[in-house]
């Protein structure tokens, strides 16, 4: 950490942030409003470690917003950084669709694709984006084996106060790979984003003055509602690209869940983000000067969106309603009660991950233990009657349970990433106690690992239960790929979920001790 925040601070030593200059006719105003990673939030929600008594968010009141600044102003306009799918049960249960229908409402100016836009395959993703009624753009994700992009559409220039912005739409191709379940993009690939940048780039010249990057890259965003310091999160590959090509004047970037109250500079790039949810709209205030042809001033604002402050817009508001009355037969079936919230963790044990691996295993009682990524895990559960919407939109994943049978060796291995706590920790079930220290150094974190009460086994075969998107190398887990049998027993571990639960007329669920940071 103390390495990465060394290299930002040498990439911020040659910015020199200037006042906003009084606008001539060679200087113009141009603001831009960002989200990043909405993730079908729709409605505004209660995050306890922002505000314990008011609601954060809503697409309802983004749109208010949105529609106020560009009222109020007309030099503006409104950049999404994508995963606006994928949350709560609004989005899974129509594959996107209705997240598509309610963001129609937003004003939005250009939008990019994420990687959570394939999570009901690839063949969905062209389906309900040609539904938008705004720009999507993406250029490097490619039919595999073709020169034929998935999304036809790479770049759009757009004229705002007489400045004319190229707005480029791209996906990091690491974060494509290590966070897509193999099965939803078989029949794409995405390529390199920094030479598809540098591409459009070329192709942009003299057509625009500035250029904005839309782009989803990086490391994964911390899933976790308990621990909220669990793992430090940055930037550091939008820093890069922006160090490797240059021309990029603007990124807004997502996938890292990392927001920037501070605007980040590289290479004379300014970078933003928000903390993702819907919870900010972030807004950038820039001054471009033609006489030098570059932007000479910024000012970065990126603050809370209080519920009881901003009043829904009506026609976000209804639509929202329609889609959640059409659901209402499905998500208010009442499963059991729990007389306490079931959170999630990105470093430790939790109540939510713990339920998901007891109710996996559950499901085929002969095998030893089953294991849940944290970053699976999307939303909490709250205290009183849990329904099945409650659980849709915890895990929110298609994913089905698979069998595997893996030596202790491997095992190991899938402890040690996960104690590296580069996409979060394993949540286990019940029968598994793992210790680790994030003092120790990466690949020997591992402190001690129990299964059943007796330590782990090197040359012993381990008969164990994950989800397909685990079991495919998913966030970067591929040592499951060495297991020595596999079985997909195309069971959602959604319908064992609500299985389990319903066992219980009144869930009471503890901490055991499952798993856990030492020093």
């Amino acid at each position: 950490m103390k390495n990465i925040v060394l290299q930002i601070f040498l990439w911020l030593l040659p910015i020199i942030v200037v006042a906003q200059p009084q606008e001539n006719n060679a200087t113009k105003q141009l603001t831009i409003l960002y989200t990043n990673d909405l993730h079908a939030h729709v409605n505004a929600q209660k995050l306890d470690w922002i505000s314990e008594t008011h609601k954060i968010g809503g697409f309802a009141n983004i749109a208010t917003l949105v529609k106020k600044e560009k009222a109020a102003n007309a030099h503006t306009v409104y950049f999404d950084a994508g995963d606006y799918f994928t949350g709560p049960y609004i989005s899974s249960l129509t594959k996107g669709a209705a997240v598509i229908d309610v963001m129609n409402h937003l004003s939005i100016d250009a939008a990019c694709i994420g990687n959570h836009e394939f999570d009901h395959g690839w063949q969905n993703v062209p389906l309900q984006l040609k539904k938008a009624t705004f720009p999507i753009l993406n250029g490097n994700i490619f039919v595999k084996k073709s020169q034929k992009l998935l999304w036809n559409f790479p770049y759009k220039i757009i004229v705002k106060n007489g400045i004319r912005i190229g707005v480029i739409g791209l996906h990091g191709q690491f974060a494509f790979y290590d966070t897509i379940s193999d099965e939803m993009i078989q029949g794409v690939e995405a390529r390199n984003e920094e030479k598809y940048l540098q591409q459009y780039i070329n192709e942009l010249k003299g057509k625009t003055d500035i250029i904005v990057l839309l782009i989803h890259e990086g490391i994964p965003g911390r899933q976790s509602s308990k621990g909220t310091a669990d793992v430090g999160r940055n930037l550091k590959k939008d820093l890069e690209l922006a160090q490797n090509v240059s021309g990029v004047d603007v990124i807004v970037t997502g996938h890292a869940h990392q927001g920037t109250p501070e605007a980040l500079i590289s290479n004379g790039t300014i970078i933003v983000s928000t903390d993702a949810l819907g919870m900010q709209l972030g807004k950038l205030n820039i001054t471009y000067d033609a006489n030098q042809d570059k932007i000479i001033a910024y000012e970065n604002k990126l603050d809370y969106i209080y519920d009881d402050e901003v009043e829904d817009d009506s026609a976000t508001l209804a639509t929202i309603q329609k889609w959640e009355k059409k659901l209402a037969a499905v998500t208010d079936e009442k499963i059991c009660t729990s007389p306490v919230k079931l959170f999630r963790s990105y470093g430790e044990e939790s109540l939510l991950g713990n339920m998901v691996a007891d109710a996996m295993l559950s499901a085929h009682p002969t095998y030893d233990f089953a294991l849940v990524n944290s970053g699976g895990l999307r939303q909490d559960v709250e205290a009183g009657s849990i329904t099945l919407g409650n659980l849709i939109s915890a895990f929110p994943f298609p994913n089905t349970n698979i069998l595997l049978e893996m030596k202790g060796k491997d095992v190991l291995d899938l402890f040690e990433h996960a104690a590296s706590l580069t996409n979060g920790i394993l949540q286990v079930s019940k029968g598994v106690e793992f210790l680790y220290s994030e003092s120790l150094p990466v690949g020997k974190r591992v402190v001690s690992l129990k299964i059943k009460g007796a330590p782990l086994q090197l040359n012993q075969t381990y008969k164990i239960i994950t989800s397909n998107f685990m079991a495919d190398g998913g966030d970067g887990y591929f040592a499951f790929k060495k297991a020595t049998q596999r079985k997909n027993t195309q069971e959602f571990i959604l319908d064992a979920m609500a299985k389990y639960l319903k066992t219980f007329k009144v869930y009471n669920p503890a901490l055991e001790g499952r798993v856990k940071a030492g020093n």
